[in-house]
This record gives C-alpha cells, sequence and structure tokens, in this order.
C-alpha cells in the first residue's frame, strides 16, 4: 500500500491541495486504481479485497487529517492588510475545512448525514465551496461601489482563468502520477505474494511424496492394493508391533529403541551402514510362511522418517526353504506412510523354521532413522 500512498502524497503536492475537491478527486482516483489493480490480478476474494479497501481507506483518513491540519494552522494566521482594506472589514477565514469542523448544528441538520460532518472524504464537494464563496461575496458587494464591482468582477475573471489553468495542469499531474501508482500497484500485487495459494507462499522445506522404488517389482501396482481395500481389514496378519518387540533383532551397526509418544508407539530404528552389519531382522513364523507358501501375498510396513527429513530404507527377505524376495528401496518423509510390496513362492512345501524381514533405515549410510509403526502380511488367495 505505500505505493499508493505515496502516489497520493505527490499528487497533492502537484495539485491545489488547499482545495478540497481536488483532493477528494485525488482520493477517488487512488480508490479506482486499486479497484483496477484486484480486477488486472484477477483477485476475487471478498476477504482479500476488503482488506485492500481497508488499507487504502486508513492511508487516505491519515492524509487528509494531516492536510486539514495544516489548512486550520495556515488559517490561524492574519491575513494580509489589503483585505482589510478593499471591504473595510475584518478579514473573513476562508479555511474551508475549518468551515467543516466547526460547522452550525442548523447547517449539520440541514445537511442530514453528511459524510463531511464526521470529517469523511465524501463530504469534500464543490457546491459548498460555491455556496460559500457566495455567502463571503455578498456582504462586499452590497457595502462597494460599482467601481469597486467593476474591479473584483476583473479580478474575479483573472483568478478563473488563473484557477482553469492550474486546475488542468493539477489534472495532468494527477493523472500522471495516478498511472504510476496503478503500475506500482500492479507490481505490488504481483510481487506480494496476494495471488499466490497457501503452498507457494510456504518458504520452508518442501515435504516431497513419499516415493518407491524397487529392483525386482512394482511398487505403484502394490500401492494400489492398498487403496482399493481402503485399510488393514482382518485378512491381514501382524507379524511385528512395537507392544511386542521380542522378535526384533539389531545387526552389529544398528540401533534399536521402543518409543511411545504423541507419535504413537513405534520401533525407531538406526542403521550406522548401508551392508549386512546395518540391518534389523524381524522373525516371520513359520505359521505364516505357511499361508504364504505357493502363493502372491503383499507385505506393508507402516512406516516414517524422522522430523523434517527424509530417509531412503531397504527391504528384504530371508523366508527360510520359499527363498528370498529381492531388495526393495522405499523413500518416505515426516508423513507416516504404508509401503507395500509383492512377493510370490511357487513352492507349496511349508517351511519348518521360521523367516525374517530385513529392514535397513538408510541405504545411503548417512545414519538417518526410521520409525516402523507395524509390519504386515496379506496370504494370497
Amino acid at each position: 500500500m505505500s505505493g499508493l500512498e505515496t502516489a497520493i502524497r505527490h499528487a497533492l503536492e502537484r495539485s491545489e491541495r488547499a482545495n478540497s475537491e481536488t483532493r477528494a478527486r485525488i482520493y477517488q482516483s487512488a480508490r479506482n486504481a486499486l479497484e483496477a489493480g484486484l480486477r488486472k490480478q484477477d483477485v476475487h476474494d471478498p476477504e482479500v479485497i476488503a482488506q485492500q479497501r481497508h488499507r487504502l481507506e486508513a492511508v487516505i483518513h491519515a492524509i487528509e487529517l494531516e492536510e486539514r491540519a495544516s489548512l486550520k494552522a495556515a488559517a490561524s494566521v492574519p491575513p494580509p492588510a489589503r483585505a482589510e482594506a478593499e471591504d473595510g472589514r475584518s478579514p473573513v477565514p476562508s479555511a474551508e475545512l475549518d468551515h467543516d469542523i466547526h460547522m452550525p448544528s442548523e447547517r449539520r441538520d440541514d445537511m442530514g448525514s453528511s459524510p463531511a460532518v464526521d470529517g469523511g472524504l465524501a463530504g469534500l464537494r464543490p457546491e459548498r465551496r460555491e455556496g460559500q464563496r457566495v455567502a463571503e461575496a455578498a456582504p462586499a458587494e452590497q457595502v462597494a461601489g460599482k467601481r469597486g464591482k467593476a474591479a473584483k468582477t476583473e479580478t474575479a475573471v483573472a483568478k478563473t482563468r488563473r484557477r482553469k489553468r492550474g486546475s488542468f495542469l493539477s489534472f495532468v499531474m494527477v493523472v500522471t502520477t495516478l498511472v504510476a501508482a496503478f503500475v506500482m500497484a500492479a507490481w505490488w500485487v504481483e510481487t506480494s505474494g496476494l495471488l499466490k495459494s497457501a503452498a507457494e507462499r510456504d518458504t520452508s522445506v518442501a515435504n516431497p511424496p513419499s516415493t518407491v522404488q524397487s529392483e525386482d517389482f512394482d511398487g505403484e501396482a502394490g500401492l494400489k492394493t492398498l487403496g482399493a481395500q481402503s485399510g488393514f481389514s482382518g485378512d491381514w496378519v501382524d507379524v511385528f508391533t512395537p507392544t511386542d518387540a521380542s522378535n526384533v533383532k539389531a545387526g552389529s551397526r544398528a540401533g534399536v529403541d521402543p518409543v511411545s509418544d504423541e507419535r504413537g508407539p513405534r520401533l525407531h530404528i538406526t542403521s550406522a551402514t548401508a551392508d549386512a552389519g546395518g540391518n534389523v531382522s524381524i522373525e516371520i513364523p513359520a505359521s505364516v510362511l505357511a499361508q504364504i507358501s505357493g502363493k502372491t501375498s503383499t507385505v506393508a510396513l507402516s512406516v516414517q522418517a524422522d522430523t523434517g527429513k527424509q530417509t531412503q530404507f531397504s527391504v528384504e527377505c530371508d523366508f527360510s526353504s520359499l527363498g528370498d524376495c529381492g531388495r526393495h528401496r522405499f523413500t518416505v518423509n515426516e508423513e507416516k506412510s504404508d509401503m507395500l510390496f509383492k512377493v510370490s513362492f511357487a513352492r507349496s512345501l511349508a517351511p519348518s523354521s521360521p523367516g525374517y524381514i530385513l529392514i535397513n533405515s538408510d541405504v545411503t549410510g548417512s545414519g538417518n532413522g526410521l520409525s516402523v509403526f507395524a509390519v504386515r502380511i496379506l496370504p494370497g488367495q
């Protein structure tokens, strides 16, 4: 809004600022410039438009108070002595704005609820200036002679011509200033981020969406499997929950830490290396392996990276006599996600010993942590 404020003040400096009509015209032009700038930028949000109008009106109100105070101070200085010589009377104060402030109560009643009585800008109308000039001129015409009237008429004509020339120049300068103000307003709307969404105005580090990479399967197809089921039904078998970590073992360079806070109970895994020494194994009972033998099943891990970070973790399988499932890599951020992949085993022989799911929290070896909330298996049909 500082651009429009600067434009208004420049327009007042280059115009007949003591003329209330000129000031009102400048203020209205500023309002029109703001409305045009908002329309050009396709701003249709009523709350945003109301906020911008309110800020402009506050600027106009502050400037008008300054102008009135300046005119009132100027009106308190005694007028030149020649004014007394012309009509033989004490000079009549001509500060229009001061007249508005000290208007008698009967005049207030005649004007109804005009905003000028309350100091509003809408009351600065040219009709009141003409009425005041007639009221001030009437006593002088009654006491002046024919020669005095002719002289005053000639002086009034000269003043009118000068006023017209000055008004034209003022109008040109006002238009030029307001064009510049319009450009500045458009620039401000564009650069202030007013038209940007909340996500675009967010200057924090963006959280990338969870992605999945695999060396031997289509991870996206696995994610669609969960969406189609709308969550985990009773057909899923829980092979790990944070409340029972007895089937979890950490490698030589891996750490496991049961945690329970506002994010819920979970197992926090930290792998200091990307090789086998950084793996954490979760035991899969032989009874579960028997359910996936000879079928295509789905494995789901509910995981979450540390706050403000993301990590790429890996998952491998060692399912006893059924074999392995390859090595899968997933990228996860601080939002809790369910990562799924499929396993297929052609052998129908049920294993007699348990298997393992091996998790490494950071395949880059940087030591990023990973929270594991659950591991589930959906046996195939």
